[in-house]
């Protein structure tokens, strides 16, 4: 899809700096009540149910074991092994095996060095995940494709500190996903349902911050199919249209690694945050596993991402677009060209188009027409709602697959 505003998108406060993780970033007082004895027993019963809950698909593995006081008999946890039934550690345990450490190298490079210099590689640290099988007996890895992008050597160690070198399978940069094959067998991560995770729920993230390999931190979903397409790149892609965000802490070499749920269950791969410092301010964003499995079969297969597309360059309705060119809505999706060849042109879209809906998706911005064409997939039909000359019309049409040399939407 092509479009693209020409009015850019409203920037982030003054504070506030988009901050990606590129190859090369290592870098009253309490009342006592008579019912205490309740309340500790549904306390109690509560705790054991959440860690039961969450632990479901790891390892585990403890028991209680009584011990003698002075006071009240008590119990207390012995954890064995890898297991624990404190959720944060359960997730951790079942998802951490399968998130690997990526270390890259890219082209010599001499900057900051007298001209005399031997060019020295560039170098970089991200994060994987270990996702499906290869035909052969080695394993799929997904990542970012701005960890691997430009890399001449790519090196995976798993979380045994085992090393082997990464064959890139392919990468795109619309949808900033990439998929490396190494040739031995890792630990599959578990996937998620993409249609179960809700704002609040327990949001837990895995990589490597700064190298750091195998680092959890935690937090929770602090919004779901968050469009930030202010982060698009110079060619109109906009790998973040569709994101999670979550506060649980994502710094530099997190790119690539696993945000999981309380099972250890992929939910999303952590990619991006806004930052005014370069580290976690507690706004991160990652892909949803949906979006990012999507790709990374379509790399596997064919070595490139179809991306939806209706062919249009446009812009976010505002009151001074309004005025200007005599419009009947105060909100939409302004169309200022339509691309030749394309499905848009093909259904009959033309500039000073107003879209103002797509199947049931209520379009009310340049983002949310992005968004709802990116939700689809290419060969779905949809029926447009949009005003023309002030009066409304529908159109069916197919979206299209991005091409290639198209350098918007």
């Amino acid at each position: 899809m092509e479009n693209r505003s020409h009015q850019p998108a409203p920037p982030p406060p003054e504070s506030a700096a988009v901050h990606t993780q590129p190859v090369g970033d290592h870098g009253a007082p309490v009342q006592r009540h008579s019912h205490v004895g309740i309340v500790t027993a549904v306390l109690a019963a509560s705790l054991l149910v959440g860690g039961v809950s969450g632990v479901a698909g790891a390892y585990l593995a403890y028991r209680y074991l009584p011990v003698e006081t002075e006071g009240p008999r008590t119990r207390q946890v012995e954890i064995l092994g890898d297991s624990t039934e404190e959720v944060v550690a359960a997730a951790a345990a079942a998802a951490v095996p399968s998130v690997v450490n990526i270390a890259v190298s890219s082209a010599g490079t001499s900057g900051g060095l007298p001209d005399a210099h031997p060019d020295v590689p560039a170098q970089g640290e991200g994060s994987g995940v270990a996702y499906k099988e290869a035909p052969d007996g080695g394993t799929y890895i997904i990542t970012n494709n701005h960890v691997i992008e430009g890399a001449t050597e790519i090196i995976v160690t798993d979380s045994d500190g085992e090393s082997y070198p990464a064959e890139l399978v392919g990468g795109d940069s619309e949808s900033d996903i990439a998929v490396l094959l190494v040739q031995t067998g890792l630990p599959l991560i578990k996937l998620g349902d993409p249609d179960e995770v809700v704002v609040g729920q327990l949001a837990i993230a895995i990589g490597s911050p700064f190298g750091l390999q195998a680092s959890v931190t935690a937090g929770v979903v602090s919004a779901t199919h968050r469009p930030l397409t202010d982060l698009g790149g110079d060619n109109g892609e906009y790998p973040y249209v569709d994101s999670i965000q979550t506060d649980a802490a994502i710094n530099p070499g997190n790119s690539g690694g696993a945000l999981v749920n309380r099972r250890g269950e992929l939910i999303g791969i952590p990619s991006v945050i806004y930052t005014d410092t370069g580290v976690s301010d507690g706004v991160g964003l990652a892909i949803p596993i949906d979006r990012a499995t999507l790709a990374a079969d379509q790399l596997i297969e064919t070595g490139r991402v179809e991306t939806p597309f209706l062919g249009v360059l446009g812009q976010t309705v505002t009151p001074d677009l309004m005025a200007q060119e005599n419009l009947s809505v105060e909100r939409g999706a302004y169309v200022v060209e339509t691309t030749p060849g394309t499905e848009a042109e093909r259904a009959g879209l033309q500039p000073g188009d107003v879209i103002v809906g797509v199947d049931e998706d209520r379009i009310r911005s340049m983002d949310d027409l992005i968004l709802s064409v990116r939700r689809r997939a290419v060969g779905d039909e949809v029926t447009l709602r949009l005003w023309r000359d002030g009066e409304e019309l529908e159109l069916s049409m197919k979206v299209g697959a991005k091409p290639p040399a198209v350098e918007a939407e």
